[in-house]
């Protein structure tokens, strides 16, 4: 299948799209304030986590599309520049949290769908996290 747009009005569509301070971050940044952590949004540390609470746990808003969620059991991408791109989010994750780990951090990783229709199993998860730190 063609592209619609035009490869400038792609271009303009596609930096339309957040990587800072999404929906699905303003919602995790509230769930945090009501259970009253203390976090830094965004901090400068390798891998751009989303959150750092407490000082010690290190937490990444995952979208379900580009991070891949359930990508093995779903219809791919038709360009293959789409399912190369969400395949290697997959394995820079994988990475990252790793070597995060490996450092020390507690890692945890929230998918979109979790924090919009399940926000209550979402701070279990970070409680039991910040709790084992």
């Amino acid at each position: 299948m063609t592209d619609v747009f035009t490869p400038e009005k792609r271009s303009y569509v596609m930096s339309r799209i957040r990587s800072k301070n999404t929906l699905i971050e303003r919602k995790v940044a509230e769930l945090l304030r009501q259970y009253r952590f203390k976090f830094e949004q965004h901090p400068k540390i390798f891998g751009s986590p989303d959150f750092l609470v407490e000082k010690k746990t290190l937490i990444f808003c995952d979208g379900d599309f580009w991070h891949g969620y359930n990508y093995a059991k779903k219809k791919k991408p038709a360009k293959k520049f789409w399912t190369e791109k969400i395949k290697g989010n997959m394995r820079r994750d994988i990475a990252v949290s790793r070597n995060l780990r490996a450092k020390g951090w507690s890692v945890l990783r929230l998918w979109e769908h979790d924090i919009e229709k399940r926000p209550e199993a979402c701070m279990r998860k970070i409680l039991r996290s910040v709790s084992r730190s």
